[in-house]
């Protein structure tokens, strides 16, 4: 099987920045496979990129390299770094977007098994380096070469911890109700909360649930959008896990001014 590399950026697809860092990876490794996840995260979006980037890596191959490019602090004193686990790597800034991937990682796996190291070694970069386009100068070269066989080691030391973003969690209030907020709103305004199946589970049965979001009050969780007629709203759970408010054949997002950072509580009956 050739190499497999992701792509995940808020370049998105009018400019030739994305087509500029595949024709870097097939320059450097002409076999490699590449994969757009999406370019369309919202610029600067550092925690939006983090949510996304855990939705889509437990699909892919072991082996898989994830190049992740949503980069506020390009030329900054920001790290760059590459990231090991025992199933995929990971290239990009050191800038919170590896948070929940890290997080998740050593949780699942120990230290030996989890390994992140600073991208320090020019030599697997394209040079001269722009100060303004690290995603071409040096993300998509290092990932490259590790689609190469370059091992990890060589880019760099080793680093003991990534810096971590304050990713918002839910919190019972009480045994019978959670407060959680929206994270992300995908392409049809579906509005995706950070409560999961595993946080509802306590409360009892999906549809005893009564979801208050932004102005709006939902009784029960639907298990598809055909559940409710065209233009009603309804709360579910997505194909990611996780509690979503959305309306049928319509925009929740911009029907019920619902955005990321809208707070939603889960209340049983």
């Amino acid at each position: 099987m050739p190499p497999l590399i992701t792509l995940t950026t808020d370049f998105g697809t009018r400019d030739s920045y994305v087509g500029v860092m595949k024709g870097v990876l097939l320059g450097i490794c002409p076999t490699a496979h590449l994969v757009d996840i999406t370019h369309a995260i919202t610029p600067q979006n550092v925690l939006e990129a983090a949510f996304v980037l855990d939705t889509f890596v437990p699909y892919f191959p072991p082996g898989t390299i994830h190049l992740v490019v949503v980069d506020p602090g390009v030329g900054s004193e920001r790290r760059a770094l590459a990231l090991a686990t025992p199933d995929a790597y990971f290239v990009g800034p050191d800038n919170g977007v590896f948070s929940t991937i890290w997080q998740t990682a050593l949780a699942r796996w120990s230290t030996t098994d989890v390994r992140a190291v600073e991208l320090t070694e020019p030599r697997f970069w394209r040079m001269p380096v722009s100060a303004t386009f690290h995603g071409r100068d040096i993300f998509a070269p290092v990932a490259a070469h590790l689609a190469q066989g370059v091992a990890l080691t060589a880019l760099g030391p080793d680093l003991d911890t990534i810096t971590l973003l304050e990713v918002p969690a839910p919190v019972c209030t009480d045994t019978n109700s959670l407060r959680g907020q929206i994270v992300y709103v995908d392409h049809f305004g579906n509005c995706v909360s950070n409560i999961t199946t595993t946080h509802l589970a306590p409360l009892g049965a999906m549809h005893d649930l009564v979801i208050s979001v932004g102005k709006h009050t939902i009784t029960g969780i639907c298990y598809t959008y055909a559940a409710v007629a065209p233009g009603a709203a309804l709360a579910l759970i997505g194909s990611s896990g996780h509690l979503e408010v959305a309306i049928r054949d319509g925009n929740a997002h911009q029907s019920l001014a619902i955005a990321p950072g809208t707070i939603v509580v889960v209340n049983r009956v």
